[in-house]
Order: C-alpha cells, then structure tokens, then sequence
C-alpha cells in the first residue's frame, strides 16, 4: 500500500475528526477544507484522493469535483451523503467514485476508502505501523515520514522495523546480530552501533530519542 494524500471537505468538524479517526490505520496523510473551498484546494493541494461531506445535496459539491478532473486533475471521490439523498444520487461519471451513508459504521468507511484509493493492492491494517507522522510499511519494506520515504538501506530497515515491531523490550548487540544479519554473519556487534546512528539520523527529532541506548546490554524502542 503506498501513501496517498485525502483532502476531507466539511463545514463539520466533528465529520472531519470522526473521518480522521475512521481512516487513521490507512496510509494516509490529511489535508482540510470546508466545502466554500473547495475548488481551489482541489487544485492546489494535490490530493489523491476526496472524501466529501455531501449532505442532503451532494450533486453541485460532486459536480465542482468532477470539473477539476476534465481540468486535468486526477483524483478520486468519496462523497458521504445523508439518507434522505440517496433516491436522487447520481455520482460523477468522469470520476473514480464511490458514496458512504453518514451513520454507518468506520469500518465500512475504512474498507469502502481503501478498496477506492488502493484497487488491488490492499495491505492488512497489521502490516502497517505507524508511530506519528511515521509509517512503516511491513509489507512492501518501506518507511515514511510526513508522507516522504525514508531512504533506509535495506539492513537499516530492518534492524529499524525490527525494534518498533517489539516495542519496550531490550535486545542486546548479539540478538539483533542474530535476528536481523542472520546467523552466518561473522562481523563485529558494534556494526550495530553504526546502523542505529544511521537510523537516528534519518528518523531525527523525537523519534530518534525513542531509540534508547541502553548502557552495556543494547537498544529498545520506547512505545
């Protein structure tokens, strides 16, 4: 599964936090507009992906979407509608689209969302991490930070999603030797060392400070 950017239009905020929360185990990155916004942000924020707060009258917002996209634009749509508009709604032609009934559940939200922005190559939630502004990618061995790709060497990722996936628990020099080089390594612990400056490095700030040194045993993720 790789990021996508939604831009999630609503005069609502209680609408735009129930959507974050929905979409959260998604990799995602959330932008907002209200809906008096929306044509120039359709333009300017380069999203993926529209999840629309349609009401009872969803057709002109959906209408304004599907103009940007005969503009060249090329995203696609989740309109969330009342009940009410259901007899009457017509959903764009020229966009990928799909619609959700407000009061359904998040988990209908968030599988409608994925299978729209990520056709045919859904990742299981569980092989998504995400501490943050960070993502790590199990299942295609990638990393992000605010939506950009960490450019981890391959045995730095490793060693990186090794420690995050076993959260709060000491491993020394030797077992990650063990664990993440493999038993037919025969080079020195410390090149642990050097890989989780590497790592520190790329990750900076207070993620960094999560990887914790601990003096004459190893290295621990701090959940």
């Amino acid at each position: 599964m790789h990021m996508r950017r939604a831009l999630l239009v609503s005069d609502d905020v209680h609408t735009i936090a129930w959507v974050r929360q929905a979409l959260s185990k998604l990799d995602l990155s959330f932008l907002e507009a209200r809906s008096n916004d929306l044509p120039s942000r359709l333009t300017a924020a380069d999203a993926d992906l529209v999840v629309l707060d349609g009401g009872r009258a969803p057709d002109p917002l959906a209408q304004r979407v599907e103009n940007a996209v005969s503009e060249g634009v090329d995203l696609k749509l989740m309109l969330i509608v009342e009940a009410e508009a259901l007899p009457g709604l017509r959903l764009p032609t020229r966009v990928k689209s799909d619609f959700f009934v407000r009061g359904g559940s998040s988990d209908e939200l968030l599988a409608r969302v994925r299978a729209l922005a990520w056709p045919g190559e859904e990742a299981s939630t569980q092989e998504l991490v995400r501490i943050g502004d960070l993502t790590v990618n199990l299942a295609t061995y990638q990393a992000q930070l605010h939506g950009e790709s960490i450019d981890f060497t391959y045995l730095e990722y490793a060693l990186f999603s090794f420690l995050v996936t076993h959260p709060g628990r000491t491993y020394s020099r030797e077992v990650l030797l063990r664990r993440v080089w493999g038993t037919d390594y025969y080079g020195g612990s410390r090149t642990v060392d050097v890989h989780v400056r590497r790592i520190r490095s790329k990750i900076g700030g207070e993620l960094s400070e999560r990887l914790e040194t601990v003096r004459n045993v190893g290295y621990l993720w701090r959940a």
